[in-house]
């Protein structure tokens, strides 16, 4: 009786589990595939946000040199603007004193004179941060005109005598190819190439 009562739970659960496997099988199997399903999707977050992170730091140092260029570009028109001035202003009172020469006049020489210097010394602090910054034709063109001021001035404060036409050309190109190539540097369009 024992044979046959083994025999019948054998046999039950046999049927139980020849029936209700395939409901268990498949339920398991997708479980496993939601769980699998699940890691992948994590496994693919953190790669996503991995990327995404990256991509953003590369954006924010390639804006943070763009800032940094930018205003090292800026400061060095500034202080090319106000060298010009300078010495368009030293130029203005030397050719005044050739006529009528005053304490006046040469209070305001002396004054025009060390506006000038630091004038110049302000631009070439610009044109060594420019240089750190932007490097290029751009500091090249700043050398060119700062080179050329200190011949301008040596001449005008040695011999206190008015610029020539040539010299005052020579500047005025040298100026100008300062700020093309400050344009150029910034990737800024002249009115005439835009679409």
């Amino acid at each position: 009786m024992q044979y046959l009562y083994n025999f019948f739970i054998v046999f039950f659960a046999f049927l139980i589990s020849y029936f209700v496997r395939p409901f268990f099988g498949a339920y398991a199997n997708k479980k496993g595939e939601n769980l699998a399903t699940k890691e992948d999707i994590a496994q693919l977050t953190k790669i996503a946000e991995g990327i995404r992170a990256k991509i953003s730091d590369e954006v924010w140092d390639r804006q943070k040199q763009w800032e940094l260029k930018r205003d090292a570009v800026l400061d060095a028109i500034r202080a090319h603007a106000d060298l010009e001035y300078a010495l368009v202003n030293l130029n203005s009172l030397l050719s005044t004193s050739k006529e009528s020469i005053t304490d006046k006049t040469n209070a305001e020489l002396s004054a025009a004179a060390l506006n000038f210097r630091s004038s110049r010394y302000s631009f070439r602090r610009a044109h060594l941060i420019a240089d750190l910054a932007v490097g290029g034709q751009f500091s090249n063109d700043m050398s060119a005109y700062f080179l050329l001021t200190g011949t301008v001035s040596k001449d005008m404060t040695s011999q206190k005598s008015l610029l020539d036409r040539a010299k005052m050309e020579k500047l005025a190109l040298a100026g100008k190819d300062v700020i093309l190539s400050a344009r150029q540097a910034l990737g800024i369009k002249d009115a005439g190439d835009l679409p």
